[in-house]
C-alpha cells in the first residue's frame, strides 16, 4: 500500500498516510483541522539485484570496467561488437 506524504496550509504540519491508491485523499490537518494538501515526491526507486541486470549488451560483454582492457586488449572501447559476438 502507497505512503503519501501531505502538508497542512494553516500550520504547516507534514505528515504522511499509508492508502489505497483508491483512497480518496486526504482533506484535513490532525492537528489543526485545517486544510491540507497531497505533496508530489520523488518516491523511492528501485535497485535491481540480478548480475549485470541494467547493463547493456554490449557493456555486460566487454571487459573494459573490469580489467582496463576490452576483450581484443584496447584500452577504450572500439564501438566494434565484442569478440566472438
Amino acid at each position: 500500500m502507497p505512503t503519501y506524504e501531505y502538508e497542512c496550509i494553516k500550520c504547516g504540519l507534514r505528515f504522511e498516510k499509508q492508502q489505497s491508491i483508491k483512497d480518496e485523499s486526504l482533506k484535513e490537518c490532525p492537528e489543526c483541522h485545517g486544510d491540507v494538501k497531497k505533496i508530489i515526491s520523488g518516491g523511492g526507486g528501485f535497485i535491481l539485484k540480478s548480475a549485470g541486470a541494467g547493463n547493456s549488451a554490449s557493456a555486460k560483454s566487454c571487459s573494459l570496467e573490469t580489467t582496463g582492457r576490452t576483450c581484443c586488449g584496447a584500452t577504450s572501447r572500439c564501438g566494434k561488437p565484442a569478440c566472438g559476438d
